[in-house]
């Protein structure tokens, strides 16, 4: 980083101020005079900064371009197209992880019925269960074929215990 000239300069001028006091030493005219030309190496770089035209040459080539996004940002903010196109971009939605299909064997006993039921069955694997139980699902939502599923596990148990 640079340090500013303008900082720099004062800081040498406090100091041959400063030197100029204790002048009628011999060993401080020595360190005097390397103090003053410094201070005129550095008004020389300063000089040579204010007047070189390579200056106004960069900020004329940026003036045009900042200019012209500030034209583009002033015209985007009436803009309903573009104004959606600036808006933050939004994080993608994270897409469900698809569900494992569940295995439903043939020949199923009514624990293992019940235990598959638990599970967040789809229409098809319910469907699966209830034709090994002989259920006609006709248009019934998965809850109604879960729910008629269960009555003829019940039923069958039922049969089973007056058979006992």
């Amino acid at each position: 980083m640079k340090n500013n000239p303008s900082k720099d300069l004062i800081s040498k001028l406090n100091q041959i101020r400063e030197e100029i006091d204790v002048l009628a030493r011999p060993e401080s005219k020595a360190t005097v005079l390397k103090n003053l030309d410094d201070l005129i190496a550095a008004l020389n770089r300063l000089r040579e900064g204010l007047t070189n035209s390579s200056l106004e040459t960069k900020a004329a080539e940026i003036y045009h371009p900042i200019e012209q996004v500030i034209d583009f940002l002033e015209f985007a903010k009436s803009d309903a197209v573009l104004q959606t196109l600036l808006l933050p971009a939004r994080k993608p939605l994270a897409a469900k992880p698809k569900r494992k299909a569940v295995e439903v064997a043939s020949n199923l006993t009514n624990d293992q019925i019940r235990a598959l039921l638990d599970k967040d069955l789809s229409k098809a694997e319910l469907k699966a269960i209830a034709v090994q139980r002989s259920i006609s699902i006709g248009k019934s939502t998965n809850e109604e074929i879960k729910r008629d599923i269960l009555k003829n596990l019940e039923r069958q148990e039922g049969y089973g215990r007056l058979a006992t």
